[in-house]
Parts: structure tokens; C-alpha cells; sequence
């Protein structure tokens, strides 16, 4: 889709050659990148000294230090990348976001309200609670789709073939919704679909047809394609099949299930996120 707005996430490590894969996707399609440099800071190391109510509370210099050089790392970093936008030739901004793990979803979803769709950058997996944290405020509090592993397909914004894993739910039909400019470049469409069983009135002739039907009307060059899981894992299956049909990008819907639900019993979602092999679409 042309005149999209991607909203990039970029660890503190990352650089504008990080950036360098964009710009393709950016002059192609007349992009407006949004470049976020994150830094999550440390915990306080807090001491406490006395008995309360008149004990003192004593943050060390270290860590302020720590915390004062990562802000300056980040702005370094912003000023290259807008540089970097000015010497490439293409549309974009930088910004910065400086806080702890936990804040950082309430901090990066009022930006993704406001674009098309978002890129984690690799660089940002170097702080896990972090990576999390920033994927359930874009999932969770906003309407944007999120691309993870981006680097793993040569194409991550404008793949050419798509493997839809579709499960007639509310969270897939969104990011087939979501991914639909993706759909519509790409020169296949798989749709695939793991132990469905026909519902009457939800998948036409044939669990995913609808929804075919629905994306050839579109243009898509779409073929749909039924799969067993056989009692392994569905989100194993997924990538494997994924795999074997070479396909660039993997859509599909995140927590269908609760997130409580998902991090103590694991999921597909679940899954998917910790996987490093496989560049994955994922709305909610």
C-alpha cells in the first residue's frame, strides 16, 4: 500500500545499517518510517540505610551514570538516523523512548495507533522483558499488526509468498484485515488451516474457502491448503509447514487464549514469539 507509516523498534546496539533494508520498502511504496530508539533502563539498586520512618535511601552514581550515558547513546543514535533519512533520500523521523521494561507498552502504543504497521527489529530481542513488553502494548493497545524477525525473509514488507495459518477466529481474520496491502503484493497466498473441522455456514465448502473467496475477489492469487497436527505442538507444525512451502512471511492471529493462560501453560503465540527462524505477522 502506498503512503504507509512503519513504526520501526530499535534496540539501544542498533544502527542506521539496521535501517538499510528499509529503504527499499520505503521508496517503493512512498513510506514514512518512524524509528523508535528504545533503551530500557535498569532497575534502581536502592539501599536503604537506618530503620524507618528516618532510614535515608541512597541510589548509587553508578547507576545514574549508567542511566545518563544510555539517554546520550540514544540521542546519538537519533540524530544519525535522521541523517541517515536525509542522505538516503527518504521520508522519516527519530525518536527516542528512555524507561523501564514495564512502562515501554504504554510508552510505544500511542505511536502505533497512529501507523501502519510496526517492524521489531532483531536488536530489540537483547532485552527480553522488554521485547515482550513492547509486543502486547502494540497487540494489546493498538489496531496495528506487528512484524517480529523481520531479517529472517529478504522482503519482510512486501513478501512474495504468504502462509496464512487461519483458524476462522476473530484475532487471524483481523491480521488477514491487517496484512491485507501484504496480500494483495504478494504472488501466493497460502491459506492454511490444522485439524479444521467444517462448520456450517463459517467456511464454505471447505474450511478456509471463505475466506479464499473473499481474498481472489481481492486479487490475491490464493490457494488453501488443510493440515494435521497429528498431537504435535500447532505452532512447531506451523513453522515446519511454513518451511517446507518456502514462504517469506507467516500471518496469523496472537492469543487467542488468554496471556495469563499463554505464559504459564505456553501456546501457540507463545511459540511463535520466542521462535528466531521465521518472520511473523501478528495482530490481536
Amino acid at each position: 500500500m502506498k503512503n504507509q507509516t512503519i513504526l520501526v523498534l530499535q534496540g539501544p546496539s542498533g544502527t542506521t545499517a539496521d535501517l538499510e533494508y528499509l529503504v527499499d520498502a520505503a521508496t517503493k511504496q512512498n513510506a514514512h518510517l518512524s524509528v523508535l530508539h528504545i533503551g530500557p533502563i535498569k532497575p534502581i539498586p536502592a539501599y536503604a540505610y537506618g530503620g524507618m520512618p528516618y532510614g535515608a535511601v541512597e541510589i548509587p552514581h553508578s547507576w545514574v551514570e549508567e542511566r545518563q550515558a544510555l539517554a546520550q547513546d540514544l540521542a546519538d543514535q537519533r540524530e544519525k538516523s535522521n541523517h541517515f533519512f536525509t542522505v538516503q533520500g527518504v521520508s522519516g523521523e527519530a525518536g527516542v523512548i528512555c524507561s523501564f521494561p514495564a512502562t515501554l507498552d504504554e510508552m510505544v502504543a500511542p505511536h502505533a495507533m497512529l501507523c501502519d504497521v510496526a517492524v521489531m527489529q532483531d536488536n530489540m530481542r537483547e532485552n527480553g522483558d522488554a521485547f515482550r513488553t513492547i509486543l502486547y502494548g502494540i497487540l494489546f493497545q493498538s489496531p496495528t499488526g506487528v512484524i517480529i524477525n523481520p531479517r529472517q525473509t529478504a522482503k519482510p514488507l512486501s513478501p512474495e509468498h504468504v502462509f496464512v495459518a487461519w483458524n476462522n477466529s476473530q484475532q487471524a481474520a483481523r491480521a488477514v484485515h491487517a496484512a491485507l496491502p501484504m496480500l494483495l503484493s504478494a504472488k501466493k497466498v497460502t491459506i492454511a488451516t490444522f485439524d479444521a473441522v467444517r462448520k456450517e455456514g463459517e467456511d464454505g465448502e471447505e474450511p478456509g474457502a471463505d475466506l479464499a473467496k473473499w481474498l481472489s475477489h481481492h486479487g490475491c492469487n490464493v490457494t488453501v491448503q488443510q493440515y494435521q497436527t497429528n498431537g504435535d505442538e500447532l505452532g512447531g507444525v506451523i513453522l515446519d509447514r511454513a518451511s517446507l512451502d518456502a514462504a517469506d512471511l507467516i500471518v496469523m492471529g496472537a492469543y487467542g487464549h488468554t496471556r495469563l493462560r499463554e505464559s504459564v501453560f505456553g501456546g501457540t503465540t507463545r511459540t511463535m514469539i520466542e521462535q528466531e527462524t521465521a518472520a511473523v505477522f501478528l495482530a490481536h
